[in-house]
């Protein structure tokens, strides 16, 4: 007959605390926010299911985590407090790193940097100056760091807000506005598809560091000040993904160039 002394006890409990913390670290779930209307970044299929470039990066950092990612799509114009809602625990959705927002958020390291563009009909004879753009229709999703830009700098053009990119698409096609002002990345999406046939870069690209306080220093994720160790778990999991060459691997799949070396 087995006999329980209390070196047995103790071990035993040993075995169960090691594995119901085994259980408690499969079990993690990191549920996302994103505004998921910014290919290639973030988008829904047909089917609801919501992707993109930072939907991957996500994923890898949890695979990294042992935990379980969920997403949730919000609107832009929300997303900051409905983080502090909890209604996520992370915002994953093209948010420039700026010290405005780092007064409401806790940013991860640097996740990507892409330029600032004006797109339009080829032929069209505008660039990214406060002269040329002086008098033109410039279409802008509301909200965004290009926005904040295009009120500071082209003071004199006639400026459209949009909800969604694809709401100022829209009207770029039907011709209500000329140019749309927007992240290259996304830009670039629209450019090689076929819809953006006809359709080019105007003038010259603008760096992040045209203005850094409003473009900042990249995009980031971003969580709530209070949450220190999900923040330096997102951090370090980011960097394990670019020590690997999983990062590289999902950039080579979404752009033919660098999103991580652009100023």
């Amino acid at each position: 007959m087995f006999k329980c002394n209390r070196k047995t006890l103790m071990a035993a409990g040993l075995i169960a605390a090691f594995a119901c913390t085994a259980v408690q670290a499969k079990e993690r779930t990191i549920r996302f926010g994103t505004d998921a209307a910014y290919a290639p970044f973030e988008s829904t299929t047909p089917s609801g299911d919501i992707v993109g470039f930072d939907i991957d990066i996500a994923k890898a950092i949890c695979a990294k985590l042992q935990a379980k990612c969920t997403f949730q799509n919000q609107s832009w114009d929300g997303i900051i407090p409905a983080l502090h809602a909890k209604k996520f625990d992370v915002i994953s959705s093209s948010m420039s790193i700026t010290d405005e927002r780092k007064r409401a958020v806790a940013f991860t390291d640097k996740v990507w940097a892409t330029p600032n563009v004006l797109i339009g009909k080829e032929g069209v004879d505008i660039n990214t100056t406060p002269e040329a753009t002086a008098g033109k229709d410039i279409g802008i999703q509301q909200g965004t760091t290009q926005d904040k830009y295009a009120s500071k700098y082209f003071t004199k053009a006639n400026i459209r807000r949009y909800k969604t990119f694809e709401d100022a698409l829209n009207d770029l096609k039907t011709g209500r506005v000329v140019a749309i002002f927007a992240d290259g990345g996304v830009a670039n999406e629209f450019l090689k598809s076929d819809a953006g046939k006809g359709y080019v870069l105007l003038g010259d690209t603008l760096q992040n560091d045209a203005d850094k306080d409003i473009f900042g220093a990249g995009t980031g994720f971003a969580v709530r000040k209070s949450d220190k160790d999900l923040l330096n778990d997102l951090n370090k999991a980011l960097q394990e993904i670019h020590d690997d060459g999983t990062y590289e691997k999902l950039n080579k799949q979404y752009f033919p160039f660098s999103v991580y070396e652009s100023k």
